[in-house]
């Protein structure tokens, strides 16, 4: 710690969740102090315990893990490439297929259990010597001092900081600390997350299946099994969750079966609300929010980890380039440059998310027509696939260079 009248860290991120321990392994690989404060403990890796939320990792992220030299740490713990994409439409049977060579690599991306990433995070953090884990604590206040953030935690201790960084999830304390407004859009959907046994092999492919009810994805496992993330209206969701396993079962395969054969259930049912919510601003004083506390969209596309890493990398290379120039890492035109930078392009992927949820829940006639027409000239396109592929990676755009190859 520093001595008195120094703020205790450079930077402070509330939240040790996925996000919020990337933006901790950056901050502390530029010599910054860091502190990383969470009211619960950092989930460690268990290899005994299948955790049911998984992340489709994308190639930009994996990048940006590479660069932060944990990839091998993910690599050894449960990990699933996928090489394949699968999309069609029940009502409509139109389809559209990526395959990895056409892209000219070697994988579209990856599955993997948050905690795998979590873990090998926290693997990293605990070897840094500039690093403060601060477990079972939380902010209970935030004031700005003249050239730094003070807090006050439950713990009745007194912290300070340069830069405080909001990664602490869709009811972020520090947004609402900061008065930063949010716009919250409700799906009136849920989502059920489990883990089966599909009756053939998924073939290192992502399966995906629009209902006009919401999508259900199956997302290939290690050990041939599948992640299974099943988004569907309020009242259905409700309807599946009080479905025995046979029946759950039985549902599932109906969709499925012409793919991955008969589904058999070895994992419980988790069911979690879907919401898409997006903050006015992304900073305030000394402040800057990233991941979940800055917006959430619809699993649909399996962005939403992505996009809060790819945050966590702007802003710590906006920060980092005012660290070695000698300017104040949370001065106003530093957390302006990540916030224009950010937005806009998050705006966009919730906008499209949001599109595609309306357009693919509906059953009017013409709309059906058109999606139908859409997929299918879409999968006779190799350059219209790559153009869809490359922000699905998230290789397109205005990429962080630590998460470029």
């Amino acid at each position: 710690m520093a001595g008195t009248g120094n703020p205790n860290f450079d930077v402070l991120i509330a939240g040790a969740g996925m996000t919020g321990c990337t933006a901790a392994c950056l901050f502390a690989d530029q010599g910054l102090r860091v502190g990383l404060v969470d009211s619960k403990s950092i989930a460690d890796w268990d290899e005994t315990t299948t955790c049911p939320r998984v992340s489709a990792i994308n190639i930009a992220s994996s990048n940006l893990f590479r660069y932060l030299k944990v990839w091998p740490g993910i690599e050894r713990r449960r990990f699933s490439r996928y090489a394949g994409m699968h999309v069609w439409e029940e009502n409509s049977e139109a389809s559209i297929s990526f395959d990895a060579r056409e892209m000219g690599c070697r994988e579209l991306g990856y599955i993997i259990e948050n905690n795998a990433v979590t873990g090998a995070l926290a693997d990293k953090l605990r070897q840094h010597h500039n690093v403060s884990i601060l477990e079972g604590t939380t902010i209970t206040d935030r004031q700005l001092g003249r050239d730094r953030v003070i807090l006050e935690m439950d713990s009745h201790r007194t912290l300070a900081c340069k830069l405080l960084v909001g990664a602490d999830g869709a009811k972020s304390r520090v947004r609402e600390l900061s008065a930063i407004d949010c716009r919250h859009f409700d799906y009136q959907q849920d989502a059920i997350v489990t883990t089966v046994v599909p009756g053939e092999s998924h073939r290192r492919t992502a399966w995906q299946c629009f209902l006009p009810t919401g999508p259900v994805a199956m997302l290939p496992l290690w050990d041939g099994r599948c992640s299974v993330v099943w988004s569907c209206d309020r009242g259905l969701s409700e309807e599946l969750m009080a479905l025995s396993d046979l029946e759950f079962e039985s549902t599932l395969s109906g969709h499925f079966r012409q793919h991955l054969g008969e589904i058999s259930v070895c994992d419980r049912r988790f069911l979690f609300p879907l919401g898409q919510h997006h903050a006015a601003q992304y900073i305030s004083r000394r402040t800057a929010l990233v991941g979940d506390a800055a917006h959430i969209t619809h699993p649909l596309a399996g962005l939403g980890a992505n996009i809060g890493i790819l945050d966590t990398a702007a802003l710590a290379q906006v920060v980092g380039n005012a660290h070695r120039t000698g300017k104040r890492i949370a001065g106003q035109p530093v957390l302006r440059r990540y916030e224009r930078w950010r937005k806009g392009e998050n705006s966009l992927v919730l906008a499209t998310m949001k599109g595609f949820k309306t357009v693919f829940g509906t059953s009017a006639k013409p709309l059906v027509t058109a999606r139908r027409l859409g997929l299918n000239v879409a999968d006779d396109s190799i350059h219209l696939k790559q153009v869809f592929a490359r922000y699905a990676m998230g290789i397109a755009g205005d990429i962080p260079a630590a998460c470029r190859q």
